[in-house]
């Protein structure tokens, strides 16, 4: 199981360059739209048809790929940098298509009539991805993200800077990779993961292509201690020269990974005609779902508020012990001066046992009248005293289980975990009863489950009802537990306590780039 979303690696974007010249080289630039803050599409005539190119620098899904589909702007006022794009590349020709050598960087070469020679550099580097327009003599001409000298001063994206692209990885060249390298590779990384060595010594290879190395060697050399490097090579390269079959893997009918060859590792996979495709059905899929979020999304927050508010208004019901007296002791003073108290009088100060006081009078009521009143909001206090704090505290609970299921609906990254939020903000009350939830409850209850580089398996609870199954069913009395986050480790009984919690505080890095939140702390469950 992959534990994040797969990025769009240089393998990818080889696949891409490829159909990319195939399709839109030589072809006309006929439109540029934004399509939000940070997407633009194409629209190019090419070999006598229309074809629409898709680019985003979003820091965790950023890509270059062609889409079967117009693209449709968003609706934004036009930002600088597309009017620059509309300027040098709109009516232009698309000259040269080109890959920086195993990295995720692409050029697009485009010729107008009216601005000349301009280039589209698209680095899909994750949360530094960019698009940067660059002139004929390698200046900037705009940026999307703006990067000043204060920010990287290796790398200053401005314009009127001299283009400078991503420093090359200390890496072995995949091209020139040799069996003797290779094998050297492997003999400095003993006992380490194949897919790891792959990965920290060899540019421009993925988590996710170099799981799939291991995955095919594993069919040929079960013992990972006695690897062939030559057998190795030989499936490094056809992977790498042959990337023939573009493939997206799913898990429960989700898709979780894409790629432009064969994905083996994976038991349920389609194969699709180009990698643009591949990569436009994993996307889309994703896109569904967060379409799916948005009016949910909305419904919950406005219970939210709603409780909220319910929880204000009752937090003002709440009188003090010490206001409560004081009406009591109003009352009875009232009543002990009546004789005493002369019509219009607006306030009385009085000797009492909670010391003196200054009550306010209506001057139109009776000293009685003025009694009674104190008297009626005495009682009024004593019954919400004895009622209003349990109503407030399941005030309370009820605002943050609604928080909780916004928090759960942001986590959730498939139908089945959208539907879990569903199913239970609907017995909550927190969305209306019309909401349809899938009738296949599998996976709904499900936590995820990792494995950390001790040996130790991590169960991690994503919603309300995971939450609950792993609490209750899955984490043993000894497993250590990070409540923060509702994640458990089973861990092995004889594991050192130290290097349990060792794991416990670093296991958030590795579990989900969503993990954001530090957790401090770890403790035994039958502690609590």
């Amino acid at each position: 199981m992959l534990q994040s979303r797969p990025m769009f690696d240089s393998i990818t974007l080889a696949a891409v360059t490829a159909e990319l010249n195939e399709k839109i080289l030589r072809g006309r630039v006929q439109e540029i739209v934004q399509l939000d803050a940070l997407a633009f599409g194409f629209e190019l005539y090419a070999q006598h048809a229309r074809n629409y190119f898709f680019v985003t620098a979003h820091p965790t899904d950023a890509r270059a790929h062609l889409v079967a589909a117009k693209l449709r702007a968003g609706g934004l006022a036009p930002a600088p940098f597309l009017l620059a794009l509309r300027k040098h590349a709109q009516d232009a020709f698309v000259d040269a298509i080109e890959q920086l050598p195993h990295e995720r960087v692409l050029k697009i070469q485009f010729d107008s009539s009216v601005e000349g020679i301009a280039t589209l550099v698209i680095e899909t580097i994750g949360k530094y991805s960019n698009l940067i327009l660059v002139d004929a003599g390698g200046d900037v001409i705009d940026t999307l993200k703006r990067v000043p000298s204060g920010i990287n001063r290796a790398r200053v994206i401005l314009p009127h800077h001299a283009y400078v692209p991503p420093p090359p990885q200390a890496k072995l060249d995949p091209a020139t990779l040799t069996e003797t390298a290779l094998a050297r590779v492997l003999a400095e990384n003993p006992g380490a993961p194949l897919w790891q060595t792959l990965v920290k010594n060899i540019a421009g290879v993925s988590p996710l292509f170099a799981r799939e190395i291991a995955h095919r060697i594993s069919l040929i050399s079960p013992n990972f201690l006695q690897i062939d490097a030559k057998e190795l090579l030989e499936i490094f390269r056809a992977m790498r020269e042959k990337s023939s079959c573009p493939t997206v893997a799913y898990e429960n009918d989700e898709p979780i990974a894409f790629a432009p060859y064969e994905l083996t590792q994976f038991a349920n996979t389609r194969a699709f005609g180009t990698t643009s495709a591949a990569i436009e059905e994993f996307f889309g899929a994703l896109e569904s779902y967060a379409a799916a979020k948005e009016p949910l999304r909305a419904q919950i927050a406005d219970a939210r508020a709603k409780l909220a508010r319910k929880r204000d208004a009752l937090a003002q019901e709440r009188v003090s012990d010490s206001e409560i007296e004081r009406l009591r002791v109003s009352g009875e003073m009232i009543l002990a001066y009546a004789a005493q108290i002369k019509k219009g009088q607006a306030t009385l100060k009085a000797e009492s046992e909670i010391g003196e006081i200054e009550i306010p009078l209506n001057p139109i009521l009776s000293a009685v009248e003025n009694a009674q009143k104190f008297f009626k909001e005495y009682h009024r206090a004593q019954d919400a005293a004895a009622r209003v704090p349990a109503l407030l505290d399941a005030a309370e609970n009820q605002v943050g289980y609604a928080e909780q299921m916004l928090n759960d609906l942001e986590l959730a990254e498939n139908r089945a975990e959208i539907d879990a939020v569903i199913a239970a903000a609907r017995d909550a009350g927190l969305i209306d009863e019309t909401r349809r939830v899938s009738k296949d409850p599998s996976g709904l209850a499900v936590p995820r489950e990792f494995q950390s580089r001790e040996g130790f398996t991590i169960l991690v609870g994503k919603n309300a009802q995971q939450n609950d199954a792993l609490t209750f069913r899955r984490a043993r009395a000894d497993d250590l537990w990070l409540p923060a986050r509702n994640v458990a480790f089973n861990t092995p009984r004889n594991s050192p306590n130290n290097s349990r919690k060792r794991a416990a505080i670093r296991a958030p890095k590795s579990l989900s780039r969503r993990a954001k939140m530090c957790i401090a702390f770890a403790a035994d469950l039958r502690g609590w």
